[in-house]
C-alpha cells in the first residue's frame, strides 16, 4: 500500500509539473504546432531520466519505494506518450507534414540525446 501511495504522490507532482510546463510554454511561445508543452515535458523528463538512471546505477541501496516514486510517479506523469501520439496525428491529419517531421525528430531524437546527456552529466560530475 505504501508503494501505491508513493507512486500516487509522485504522479501528482509530475502532473502538476507537466501542466506548469505546458502553461509556461504556451505563455512564452504562443500557439505553435511543434514546440508544445508536450515536447518540453518529454525532453525535460528524458533529461532527468538519464540523471536518475545513472544515479540508481551508482547507488544500489536505493529503496524500491524511492525508485517507484521518482520513475513511475514523477517521471511517468511528467512525460506523456499518448499526447505525443495525438499531436503527431493532428499534424498529419492537418497536412502539416514538414512540422510533423520536425516534431517527430525533436520528440524522438532530441529526447534520446537528452537522456544520454543527463546520464553523462551525472557520470561526469562524479554523481554529485
Amino acid at each position: 500500500m505504501t508503494q501505491i501511495l508513493l507512486i500516487s504522490l509522485g504522479g501528482a507532482i509530475g502532473a502538476i509539473l507537466r501542466y506548469s510546463i505546458g502553461k509556461f510554454t504556451s505563455t512564452i511561445l504562443g500557439d505553435t504546432d511543434v514546440f508544445t508543452g508536450t515536447l518540453f515535458s518529454n525532453v525535460i523528463g528524458c533529461f532527468f531520466a538519464g540523471i536518475i538512471l545513472a544515479w540508481m546505477g551508482d547507488n544500489s541501496g536505493i529503496s524500491e519505494e524511492v525508485i517507484l516514486f521518482v520513475t513511475i510517479g514523477i517521471l511517468g506523469s511528467i512525460t506523456t506518450f499518448s499526447t505525443f501520439a495525438l499531436e503527431s496525428y493532428q499534424l498529419l491529419d492537418n497536412g502539416k507534414f514538414t512540422k510533423l517531421i520536425s516534431y517527430l525528430f525533436i520528440q524522438v531524437v532530441i529526447a534520446f540525446l537528452l537522456t544520454a546527456a543527463g546520464y553523462a552529466l551525472y557520470q561526469f560530475t562524479g554523481g554529485v
